[in-house]
């Protein structure tokens, strides 16, 4: 069953009318019945708004078969994240839908030679880098640590507080971390 016949089903189960469901969603009414007609897709934030006034769970509106955008980040849709470190390339993978995922993730790009302080993730949280590519060397505290082609890192005490490309060429690394923010 689709997400519109689903919708429309719980609806009228409960005895609510667009009208009454569109109210209380907060939303117009011309938008639920598009909904249920299958002639758009609601935001994340929609979503959880109708199963909270359905009195049900998202996963049970959308059957577990969330649009992909919310688990899968094309090359083509990630997003640079300006950072003012010349030689030094951020690709944001933000991932839509839900706002209250436990991790963030990044690929960057660091060019030979280049040093930069981390600027991108300031707050309290656990780091994991994995190195896709080259060298990097992480300082936390009075630590170095070094790490090539396909090494990781976790740190839970201590920050990486800076990134170093000793080279001799390009790095790149996958960097987690948890919390998101």
């Amino acid at each position: 069953m689709e997400f519109g016949d689903r919708l429309r089903r719980l609806r009228t189960g409960q005895g609510l009318t667009v009208r009454g469901l569109a109210e209380r969603v907060g939303v117009s009414p011309s938008y639920i019945s598009q909904l249920e007609n299958k002639e758009c897709s609601p935001s994340f934030s929609v979503l959880k708004k109708i199963a909270e006034v359905l009195g049900t769970t998202v996963s049970t509106l959308t059957e577990d078969k969330l649009p992909e955008e919310w688990m899968v980040v094309r090359r083509e849709t990630r997003r640079k994240l300006v950072v003012d470190i010349p030689g030094c390339e951020v690709d944001f993978l933000a991932f839509t839908g839900s706002r209250d995922k436990r991790m963030q993730s990044c690929i960057v790009r660091l060019q030979p030679g280049v040093e930069g302080p981390n600027r991108v993730f300031l707050h309290d949280r656990e780091d994991f880098f994995y190195v896709l590519q080259g060298n990097l060397i992480i300082s936390s505290g009075s630590k170095e640590y070094v790490l090539s082609d396909g090494d990781a890192a976790y740190f839970n005490f201590h920050r990486p507080e800076i990134f170093k490309n000793p080279g001799p060429g390009v790095t790149v690394f996958l960097w987690t971390v948890s919390p998101a923010c």
